[in-house]
């Protein structure tokens, strides 16, 4: 650390000599002049050194967004799965985590716009892995209201950590979707979206390595990108149909997976989305949004 006085510079070798007034203030001035320059090239060499350290931690994979529209579905965070109640402070709907399942699917309708919603967002989606691990492999259908009954739809694909895909295809309130995940041999999947109502499809195959550790029927809070959970939309209430999960290569209803019920909560306690008891098929249910008001932005616990 440089002294703070001129005076606790070390003497040692130097010659002690008088001098005028003037010869001391001259060298005073030339001493302060450079220390001015060493200061100013430290600060360069030290902001350049902070710019290297911060660029090289870079953010985690956590804070980069990981959802459609910059907000993104993410590892389910749960209280006590297979307790008494099953909560969780952005999913709502069902899983299971048995492991081993190599395929997914469901179908479900686009909830029309529910009339003086909240601005918010709201993901309805199925996936593989992400319970209990930070692998999971997802797609399904994204909601955005923007306020003054404007809201936009899009369908999406997401293998965390990296971030979600926008698929080129149109889906809007009232639409019927179709999406379902199978496994098409080591770390190879095919993802296919279907809009019944207008006939069009998306498919894709997509490499990743899964832990096959569980799976779910999902309808989410979404996150931004700096992990926050961002307000829940009044969506009203979506209904999953014709759901069904591959284990061991026996296809299995929901019922049959063993899946657990889960409430989307807030921070509080209090309930935001209620899913239904399975239907008698064992294969359908449906997810309804409380009148809770969505709490603000917050980080995702």
């Amino acid at each position: 650390m440089l002294p703070n006085n001129l005076e606790d510079w070390p003497t040692v070798g130097v010659e002690r000599r008088s001098v005028t007034g003037a010869a001391r203030r001259g060298r005073v001035v030339l001493t302060m002049a450079a220390l001015g320059v060493l200061g100013g090239l430290l600060g360069v060499v030290a902001y350049q050194w902070i710019v290297r350290v911060d660029a090289s931690i870079g953010p985690s994979p956590r804070s980069v967004a990981t959802s459609p529209g910059d907000v993104a579905p993410a590892e389910l965070v749960v209280t006590d799965l297979f307790g008494n109640r099953a909560e969780s402070q952005n999913w709502s709907g069902y899983a299971a985590t048995a492991g081993g399942y190599t395929a997914v699917s469901a179908t479900w309708t686009i909830p029309d716009l529910v009339p003086q919603s909240a601005p918010g967002t709201d993901a309805d989606w199925i996936g593989i892995g992400g319970v209990h691990s930070g692998d999971l492999i997802q797609a399904g259908t994204l909601r955005t209201v923007l306020g003054s009954g404007d809201a936009r739809q899009e369908a999406w694909v997401e293998l965390l950590p990296h971030g979600p895909v926008t698929v080129p295809l149109a889906v809007n309130p009232g639409d019927s979707v179709a999406v379902a995940i199978s496994q098409q041999g080591p770390e190879t999947w095919l993802v296919v979206i279907t809009n019944a109502t207008s006939g069009r499809a998306y498919q894709a195959t997509q490499h990743y390595a899964s832990s096959l550790s569980s799976v779910e029927w999902v309808a989410e809070a979404p996150s931004s990108g700096r992990g926050r959970a961002l307000p829940l939309d009044d969506f009203g209430t979506v209904r999953f149909t014709a759901a069904s999960a591959v284990r061991d290569d026996q296809l299995l209803t929901i019922a049959e997976s063993g899946a657990q019920a889960i409430t989307m909560i807030t921070p509080t306690g209090l309930h935001l989305v209620e899913p239904s008891n399975l239907g008698a098929d064992g294969s359908s249910f449906s997810l309804t949004r409380t009148r809770t008001p969505s709490p603000p932005p917050r980080r995702r616990q």
